[in-house]
């Protein structure tokens, strides 16, 4: 006969129910029974029935019956079933024998699959398998051979991408010794393979970083920034290329006599720039007296018409008129010093202004430009500090861009999303993702340029800023306006690009031959304001100071 509950009261008044505990272990046994093992553990665990000697029996029970369909499921090459069971076990207190048992026979299994990667040439993929698998628990011999083969490997590739050759060789021996020694025929072949590409790309390369260190011998910037690419496209992570060529994008624009031939003239201007900065021969300047410091940029500059204006202290503070010398020298151009091999690309992109400003450009349009490396993208409106404010149902601070280096950070403070997948803390941004934020306000992210970290950012949902402009621009560096796929700002009727820079404090304008700043002319490049109108040869732009409220 069933056995009944029989109420009983105690002689505080409270009612209890014999058997409660037989009707829980009963619930959990069916829970069991048809595979819902998590819910019959936590059913065994309930407070008031977790003590009593049956409840103990049947978790020890579950923890075996779990332990045996791993194995199961790891047969059948279910390895995500198999090491939740494994886990949910030894939460529920397995015998720890018999989870390092199982545990080995499925490393066993896993291992297999591992070699696989590593034959097939691909030791991150077997790395990032090795690991996930070790924070399981789930390791032995066998995994620990394929992570010496793979770590191994890796380095040697990762050196080969530095350009340290003979470490990389070296790593890559050891992989192919450790292959050998473990039996992994395919592995082995595949190293020699990766051995051999090594070698090929060590003799490719020799000659375009001789190049490279003689262009930055002759301090040739243009030749430079050429001889640059050339090693990265062989090596793309050689440290002292790429440090040359975010230096050398910065110093373009100031041709001197030495490099005004590399780039083609334009027009009138261009004529009347040249005579100005190649002078005929004749002689020697005087010495001119002693000036306050200027940043070395500053050196070079020819003002072909009007005064040329003092070095702003600040952007977008216009510096008080001085009266112009009765005969205004022209002062030699220096040559640019060669860059500093240590100098990291992150402090190079720090210099220069901060800030927000508006860049008009006459048949193009408009666009908002944020120089510092945090960007705030949130909910526009007088109580909003957003950098980037959009009409849309966002938070304030919904989201923050950051530059590091060449990269670019997303980190969501509120709901977002990267191509549709969402952003549990922050993801690095490559070019063409596209940004959703919150449910419907969306940015495409584009990074034209593979020689600046610039980046730009178009609205293509139906939201807007609340000014009427084209995009906004995260301006690193340089912020290239032209015709070429590379231009952040395209411009297709212009036939050479406009660049503006950071350098030394200031904010500047590179374009070929002559052009008005502010009503005066210059030859090549010149500072500006964040007040400042430009007009050039088939080119106009003028720019707008933003304070921290204004949009």
């Amino acid at each position: 006969m069933a056995e009944q509950e029989i109420p009983m009261v105690n002689p505080g008044g409270e009612s209890t129910m014999l058997g409660h505990w037989r009707i829980v272990l009963r619930q959990a046994e069916e829970a069991a029974r048809v595979g819902r093992f998590e819910e019959a553990y936590a059913l065994a665990s309930r407070p008031d029935v977790a003590d009593h000697h049956h409840a103990v029996q049947f978790r020890s029970r579950l923890a075996m019956d779990l332990i045996a369909r791993a194995t199961r499921r790891g047969a059948v090459d279910d390895l995500a079933g198999a090491i939740g069971d494994l886990d949910l076990a030894e939460r529920m207190g397995a015998p720890p024998d018999s989870l390092a048992a199982a545990r080995l026979s499925l490393a066993d299994r896993v291992a297999e699959e591992v070699r696989t990667d590593l034959d097939a040439g691909e030791p991150a993929q077997a790395l990032e398998r090795i690991e996930e698998l070790a924070r399981h628990k789930i390791g032995g011999p066998a995994l620990r051979r394929a992570r010496e083969i793979a770590e191994a490997w890796q380095g040697g590739l990762a050196e080969g991408r530095r350009g340290e050759f003979g470490r990389a060789q070296e790593q890559l021996d050891r992989a192919e010794r450790l292959a050998s020694g473990a039996g992994a025929v395919g592995a082995q072949q595949a190293v020699t393979a990766a051995k051999a590409e090594l070698e090929a790309r060590q003799k490719a390369a020799a000659p375009k970083v001789e190049a490279l260190y003689t262009a930055l011998s002759e301090a040739k910037w243009p030749p430079i920034l050429t001889a640059a690419e050339a090693v990265l496209a062989i090596i793309p992570e050689h440290p002292a290329a790429r440090q040359a060529r975010a230096r050398a994008w910065q110093q373009i624009a100031a041709i001197g006599p030495s490099a005004a031939a590399l780039w083609p003239g334009r027009g009138a201007r261009a004529a009347q720039a040249a005579a100005m900065i190649n002078p005929a021969p004749g002689p020697e300047p005087e010495p001119q007296p002693a000036e306050s410091p200027a940043a070395p940029e500053a050196e070079g500059i020819v003002w072909l018409s009007g005064e040329a204006p003092p070095r702003p202290a600040h952007p977008g503070v216009v510096p008080p008129a001085r009266p112009a010398p009765a005969t205004p020298p022209v002062r030699p151009v220096a040559p640019p010093r060669a860059p500093a091999p240590h100098r990291p690309l992150a402090r190079v992109e720090a210099a220069g202004p901060k800030g927000r400003f508006l860049l008009w450009v006459d048949g193009v349009g408009g666009y908002l430009v944020c120089m510092d490396d945090r960007i705030v993208l949130g909910r526009a409106g007088p109580d909003s500090h957003a950098d980037v404010p959009l009409m849309g149902d966002l938070s304030r601070n919904h989201a923050t861009l950051i530059r590091n280096g060449e990269a670019y950070l997303l980190q969501a403070h509120q709901a977002s999303f990267v191509n549709g997948k969402p952003v549990v803390d922050q993801i690095v941004l490559h070019d063409g993702d596209v940004i959703r934020l919150g449910s419907t306000v969306e940015l495409e992210f584009r990074q034209p340029s593979p020689v600046s970290a610039t980046a730009r950012l178009a609205i293509v949902s139906r939201h807007r800023l609340p000014l009427a402009v084209d995009g906004v621009l995260l301006m690193a560096e340089t912020c290239i306006v032209g015709e070429a796929a590379q231009a952040h700002i395209p411009a297709p009727a212009l036939k050479s690009p406009v660049v503006l820079y950071r350098q030394a404090g200031a904010l500047w304008c590179r374009a070929v031959g002559a052009f008005d700043v502010d009503g005066r002319t210059c030859a090549s490049r010149a500072p500006l304001t964040l007040q400042s109108s430009v007009l050039g040869d088939g080119f106009s732009f003028s720019l707008e100071p933003l304070g921290s409220q204004t949009v």
